[in-house]
């Protein structure tokens, strides 16, 4: 499995957690007696699996979930939700259960006041990935910001500093959008001699990005390099390239930690494709400081932010995990 280096703090995963399904509910109570661990309940409150990337995170919870069954946990359970009041209702019948810990991996910080009902019940809470503003016990997240920097770097560095870039831009997904591209432009803008091409798409989808390159490669006779802010997008992008039959492209990019994507990374030979990790294996870690707290941990960083890893064809194959969703 993966290794992350951690911001704030470092916490090692092991594979990992939950039975899951997109509006389910399921339970899985250890048969080893013992300890007040094995009597204890961790429920993990997602999303339902909308997109792949939120599929690929119930898998890796599902992983997770074998792990504490051997170690003794006596039950976890992951809750499923299409939209924010779903989920703030089973925040508020978990409240009625009195379960032991709950990892939340919101689906926007309108749970806020959801969120803040668990606190005030006194059931400790771990964040997974998006905010919510009351005092939880730890959140973990990975790095939008470096993301789109350390693309960046690495785009300039494979053109020399010089050369026309084309960049994907995804408006709708909000902070995501902007607080990746940010970065990619402060790094563009350090090169007087990289002139940046702009392309929108209304959402994270390969078929947008194949339609959007398309046309931007039938308007630009040279293009050195392609930044997107998602795999997804990548994935179209590369389509599109393939399509045109151009190969002028040296070098693209992308982010998260697409599985066919990685594979792309490694069989691609024309252009030098690499990743950024936003991986869904990070609800490994918040489901681990949770059984940490239920072994008699109490001093959680407020904040554990995961750094991507730059993933390329020298490294990609350890990045392979079979049977991912995505």
């Amino acid at each position: 499995m993966k290794k992350f280096i951690f911001l704030v703090a470092v916490l090692m995963m092991a594979a990992l957690v939950v039975g899951c399904g997109d509006n389910g509910d399921t339970t899985t109570t250890s048969g080893e007696a013992g300890d007040a661990f094995s009597n204890s309940e961790i429920v993990v409150v997602v999303p339902a699996a909308a997109q792949g990337w939120i599929a690929a995170v119930h898998f890796f919870a599902e992983m997770r979930a074998d792990e504490l069954r051997a170690e003794g946990i006596g039950g976890i359970r992951t809750i499923a939700s299409m939209n924010v009041a779903e989920q703030a209702g089973q925040l508020a019948e978990l409240i009625d259960q009195n379960v032991d810990v709950i990892v939340l991996f919101p689906h926007s910080d309108e749970l806020d006041f959801a969120a803040e009902d668990v606190i005030q019940a006194g059931i400790p809470m771990f964040v997974f990935n998006r905010n919510v503003n009351v005092d939880f016990n730890s959140r973990l997240l990975g790095s939008n910001y470096y993301i789109g920097r350390r693309s960046a770097e690495k785009i300039a560095e494979v053109i020399g500093g010089e050369g026309v870039v084309a960049y994907i831009s995804v408006p709708a997904v909000g902070s995501t959008n902007v607080d990746r591209l940010t970065p990619f432009h402060d790094v563009m803008a350090t090169f007087p001699n990289i002139e940046l091409v702009t392309m929108t798409t209304t959402a994270i989808s390969m078929e947008e990005a194949l339609s959007v390159t398309t046309d931007m490669l039938t308007a630009n006779p040279h293009i050195d390099a392609i930044f997107t802010i998602d795999d997804q997008l990548s994935m179209g992008a590369l389509q599109a390239i393939r399509e045109s039959g151009r190969t002028d492209i040296q070098v693209m990019n992308g982010a998260g930690g697409m599985q066919a994507y990685f594979d792309e990374i490694l069989n691609e030979q024309d252009i030098y494709l690499f990743t950024a990790t936003f991986s869904p294996t990070m609800i490994m870690d918040t489901i681990d400081l949770a059984v940490d707290y239920l072994r008699g941990r109490r001093d959680f960083p407020t904040i554990t932010i995961i750094p991507p890893e730059i993933v390329t064809r020298d490294n990609a194959q350890d990045f392979i995990v079979p049977n991912s969703p995505w």
